[in-house]
């Protein structure tokens, strides 16, 4: 296993792949979506109590349309503001399912630094919205297409 350049979840715009269940439609999931930012702007977390407020304020099986009440948008790009890449610890911990990883992250994990760039190349010559991107990563067909290609 190599060590992963970029995460995944960190491309395209972000994927939610692993933020949410049963995707209802592109519509419901921007809505979704929509709504959490609201809520956390509302919250203006500035240190880590507010954060963790936000996060609570939902159970983490308490889904809007399918998707995890703590995903949110910012100029264009999908995030959980708990993510560790933007706090020195990882915020989600005791809440989410820190430890999965969907099945396409799980492959890229195992793959060496050189496919693992062909297939983020992969990913961008596709142009898809972030929506798509984590809708394909999630259900596989993002890996099962390029792995057909390579």
């Amino acid at each position: 296993m190599t060590e992963n350049l970029t995460p995944l979840c960190q491309i395209n715009g972000g994927c939610m792949g692993c933020c949410g269940h049963d995707f209802i439609s592109r519509e419901k999931i921007k809505e979704a979506i929509r709504l959490n930012t609201i809520e956390f702007e509302n919250k203006s977390p500035r240190v880590k109590a507010q954060f963790l407020s936000f996060r609570d304020r939902a159970h983490p099986s308490d889904l809007r349309h399918g998707v995890c009440r703590n995903l949110i948008e910012k100029d264009g790009n999908i995030f959980c503001p708990l993510h560790p890449t933007l706090h020195d610890k990882d915020l989600r911990e005791n809440h989410c399912d820190i430890k999965h990883l969907c099945g396409t992250a799980r492959k890229f994990a195992e793959w060496d630094s050189e496919k693992q760039e062909k297939f983020i190349s992969f990913v961008a010559s596709k142009n898809i919205d972030n929506l798509e991107y984590s809708m394909g990563m999630d259900s596989g067909k993002l890996l099962e297409e390029f792995e057909n290609k390579h």
